[in-house]
């Protein structure tokens, strides 16, 4: 049982609760025959949210809302009278269906009104309406979105569900041991008429008393209330002591006693300063004393200024463009005036915008104009710094790299420039040699951009190696404005028999070499493509196969199994496949970019690949396949 339910059962033996008993995920699944297969359907969701850093979050909590409706058993209606009847209730008393989540009520985090409580339950029907709607409510919307905040994807999917009878309350609220803001060792009371959660929703407005060691402080309400006052002090007191920490207990008082509903410590009293946050600054421009009010920054928020400023700087030196990214730091407190929001998001002018807004929540690519909607979903009231950068998606995603001869190697699609890093795309490559001039057996592909662009191109190309090493370039075209965006470093420069890696029979070299073994076949997923594109792959490291979830252990246990031998058979270079590099012998694609990140990591890892739509088949159909990936350049005309 949870430790809501557990602490209510204890308390009950000090102070006064109304009678409950509670059903577990045990109890629960004698009531539902799918209870297993629902909970297995939200558990996968979850993962999905971790494994990429809700990149896909909207996407994710439509999947959370179409998790399938309860079976009950045959004998659901039996079971819940025997339990009704056991603690003294009957489905024809007023009900109160309460949530007891296993994250619930921590030391942290309290995640008060984040589950679902049903009040004023009568009749069968309406208590398992009510206990279908409180347990789901541990994986809704608010629940997700609470649990990435807080870093609790991984917390387990518990939820026990209470049933207590109905207090039928004159007054009810919450009263606090504490002052939950600053921690004075004085006793703060919210009450309001009726039953306590039009407090909790807001939907009522209280009435606030302290209540000192004499009694009540001050010219306060309530004061023909006094003898529920005494009542409620004495109880909370009890409570305190029971719990051995300061807490706030959520009471109703039925005009003959108080009644404790719930009591729990209070996880704010030791916060931060929670007055009002909304600031904001360039992230990549601004000068290092603008950026000290921000700090700490967020280990992402370090990486993108201390790698993204020196290129931006270059950017605006060589007259290129870059994208906009606001440094920002604000609470709930903060944005609550529109105007403030509606300023942040008019910083940007893109249809949409990116958001890193933690550890758990990176790379969510989402129009600009739900912004303001996703920044209320997420703050709290506790301030966090976070990176919000316009998404240039532009007409056309470019990666360059500088060749040994003074050129430009250049790969392009209109798919844009993330699919192309993450091994989605399907791209074109050209060559810009140092007379700025195109060629290569794709030298169409150079047609979107002018000889303004292809000077662009060249000389920041050259100017990032010069400035910071072996690197290639990651662009946006747009309107006919190119963006530089980003650059990877790499340990080695691109060689292919063509320009474009294409050798006579189709073949595209991404990694020259030698291999041969049976083929580890990896079918088109939706999930690879997912994880890929998410920020936890990345090419600044290899990722273990744990990290990205259970297909790709999967995957790997196989290629383990190999010994070393097999080749990867895949449609597209998913950069999650990175994973498996340390384990196989090579890579076979039916497609495949020559920059994208796996392609750079195999190249640096000196394993053999190859795109080739005939090698591909041959390893669907089960063959054992060669690799035979050439590295020699070609000479190059000028078109």
């Amino acid at each position: 049982m949870s430790s809501k339910y557990r602490t209510l059962v204890a308390l009950s033996h000090a102070v006064p609760v109304p009678a409950l008993f509670a059903l577990d995920d045990a109890q629960l699944a004698a009531l539902w025959a799918n209870h297993g297969a629902m909970r297995e359907e939200a558990q996968e969701v979850f993962a999905s949210i971790r494994l990429t850093a809700g990149a896909f979050l909207d996407r994710d909590l439509d999947r959370l809302d179409a998790v399938a409706v309860p079976q009950w058993t045959d004998d659901a209606n039996a079971l819940l009278a025997a339990h009704l009847a056991a603690a003294g209730l009957s489905a024809a008393h007023a009900l109160a269906v309460r949530s007891s989540g296993g994250i619930e009520d921590g030391a942290a985090h309290s995640f008060a009104g984040i589950f679902e409580s049903v009040l004023h339950v009568e009749g069968m029907a309406a208590l398992k309406e009510a206990l279908f709607d409180v347990w789901r409510s541990a994986f809704s919307r608010r629940a997700a979105v609470e649990r990435l905040r807080c870093g609790l994807l991984d917390a387990p999917l518990d939820m026990t569900v209470i049933v207590q009878r109905m207090v039928a309350a004159r007054w009810a609220g919450v009263a606090f041991s504490h002052d939950p803001i600053d921690g004075r060792p004085e006793m703060l009371i919210e009450a309001v008429q009726g039953v306590g959660d039009a407090l909790v929703s807001g939907a009522a407005a209280s009435q606030s008393v302290r209540w000192g060691e004499a009694g009540l402080v001050g010219d306060a309400p309530l004061r023909d209330a006094q003898e529920m006052l005494v009542e409620l002090a004495a109880i909370v007191r009890t409570v305190e002591g029971q719990l051995g920490t300061a807490v706030d207990v959520e009471w109703a008082c039925d005009g003959e006693r108080v009644w404790v509903l719930q009591g729990r410590p209070i996880t704010s009293l030791h916060a931060a300063d929670d007055a009002a946050h909304a600031q904001w600054t360039d992230l990549y421009l601004a000068a290092d004393e603008d950026i000290a009010a921000f700090r700490p920054l967020p280990g992402f928020a370090n990486y993108f200024r201390s790698k993204r400023r020196p290129l931006a700087l270059l950017a605006h030196a060589h007259g290129v463009a870059s994208g906009t990214a606001l440094l920002v730091r604000g609470n709930a407190g903060g944005f609550e005036d529109a105007s403030r929001m509606q300023a942040l998001c008019a910083r940007f002018g893109e249809d949409s915008v990116v958001l890193d807004f933690s550890d758990g929540l990176r790379q969510q690519v989402l129009p600009t104009g739900e912004l303001a909607s996703r920044l209320r979903q997420v703050l709290g009231a506790q301030a966090s710094t976070f990176v919000i950068r316009d998404y240039v998606r532009g007409d056309w995603g470019l990666i360059t790299q500088p060749t040994e001869d003074g050129g430009v190697l250049c790969e392009c699609s209109t798919d844009g420039l993330l699919a192309i890093n993450r091994g989605s795309a399907q791209t074109q490559a050209f060559f810009i040699g140092s007379d700025r001039q195109v060629s290569g057996a794709q030298s169409a592909a150079a047609a979107p951009f002018g000889a303004r662009e292809r000077e662009q191109l060249h000389r920041a190309t050259h100017a990032a190696v010069a400035r910071f090493g072996p690197v290639q370039l990651e662009w946006v075209i747009g309107a006919g404005q190119l963006r530089l965006i980003d650059f990877s470093p790499i340990k080695s420069l691109h060689t292919a028999q063509g320009d474009d890696g294409h050798e006579e029979d189709g073949r595209r070299t991404i990694s020259p070499g030698f291999a041969h073994g049976a083929a580890l076949v990896v079918p088109a997923d939706r999930h690879l493509e997912d994880i890929s594109i998410a920020a936890t792959v990345s090419i600044s490291h290899m990722p273990s196969a744990e990290s990205l979830g259970p297909a790709i252990v999967r995957l790997a246990e196989r290629a383990r199994v190999g010994g070393g031998s097999m080749i990867v058979v895949a449609p597209r270079p998913y950069a999650a496949l990175a994973a498996l590099i340390p384990y196989v012998s090579g890579f076979v694609f039916e497609q495949a970019s020559m920059l994208c990140h796996l392609a750079i990591l195999l190249r640096e890892s000196q394993v053999p690949a190859v795109a080739s739509r005939a090698l591909y088949a041959r390893g669907l159909e089960g063959e054992s396949l060669t690799i035979e990936a050439r590295a020699a350049s070609a000479s190059r005309e000028t078109a």
